[in-house]
């Protein structure tokens, strides 16, 4: 039986599960691709060889997990929602005694990521913004609410008073406060080899934006910003792909947060050369990577979940 990829909560990860069939190609292409998740009708389900509807995190456990992934001669396991990434980095040593390795951070770097209020307590450069559980510890007149674990942005408010913020927090399980600040949304797309050093950065703008995913998203050529992720990423030791968001205006720029995954719109960083997905796989067969990133400017639009590219 064929060696398997198998990649988690594919939902409607259609780009995503293009750039890796293109690592794929360009590693081994006899290699299966297996896409999971909870929901049956996960539209990227098309565009893999094998679907799994995965049972919630809740309900797997590691034993159902290295059952399955025996018997579909799984060698690698690529984690794609901020939700799951705890379980598999708990995981991650046991399942590479087992000779299946899985693209995630270790389990302390992941749990900093995850958790926002732990996030600003302890990230270095002094760059990450003011993070609250109390609003009135704030000195802002304007604030954003999020849920304090995992992904922010779905159920966040923005650009709120205190009396608003305070009314959207009772809706959310475990919510924290930042002070809202104006200016230009940046991604930026790291790899952290298996020796902890940072091998490549892509600046991106975040031009257009839908529910917290970049629609139409430009390189930028910024090497301070490139030069702080850089650092910040080693330091913190967040192996493997991370996606940093920064906010820039005339007063510096604001971390926001950092998720210790490949994200929605990182395929433009992929196609500029961080070949992330390939660069994992190659890594966890002792594989010397090779980084060459382009120098173009350009933007990525997403259509109907199809990426185009444009020269600027």
């Amino acid at each position: 039986m064929n060696a398997a990829i198998l990649v988690t909560s594919i939902g409607a990860k259609i780009p995503l599960m293009q750039a890796l069939k293109r690592a794929k190609e360009n590693f081994d292409t006899s290699l299966k691709l297996i896409g999971a998740d909870t929901d049956p009708r996960a539209q990227a389900a098309a565009f893999v060889d094998i679907f799994w509807q995965m049972p919630p995190l809740p309900e797997l456990g590691f034993d159902t997990l290295l059952s399955y992934v025996q018997e579909q001669n799984i060698r690698y396991i690529i984690p794609s929602r901020d939700g799951e990434l705890p379980f598999f980095a708990q995981h991650k040593q046991a399942l590479k005694l087992h000779g299946i390795e899985v693209f995630v951070a270790d389990a302390k770097a992941v749990a900093f990521c995850y958790d926002k209020l732990h996030f600003y307590q302890n990230a270095t450069l002094s760059w990450a913004i003011e993070t609250s559980l109390d609003s009135h510890t704030l000195h802002t007149s304007r604030f954003v609410v999020k849920e304090r674990f995992g992904a922010g942005a779905k159920s966040m408010a923005s650009n709120v008073s205190k009396e608003q913020a305070l009314t959207h927090a009772m809706k959310l399980h475990e919510p924290i406060f930042q002070p809202f600040v104006q200016g230009k949304e940046y991604s930026i797309d790291c790899y952290v080899d298996k020796k902890m050093a940072c091998r490549a950065v892509v600046v991106r703008s975040r031009d257009v934006v839908v529910d917290g995913e970049s629609q139409v998203t430009t390189t930028v050529h910024d090497t301070t910003l490139a030069q702080k992720a850089a650092a910040f990423v080693t330091h913190h030791k967040i192996q493997g792909h991370s996606v940093l968001q920064v906010l820039q205006n005339e007063n510096g720029s604001f971390l926001i947060e950092c998720n210790a995954r490949f994200g929605g719109a990182s395929t433009l960083s992929e196609y500029m050369g961080l070949k992330s997905f390939l660069w994992f796989l190659q890594e966890a067969n002792d594989i010397e990577i090779d980084v060459q990133i382009s120098q173009k400017i350009i933007t990525q639009v997403r259509k109907n979940k199809e990426d185009n590219y444009f020269e600027n």
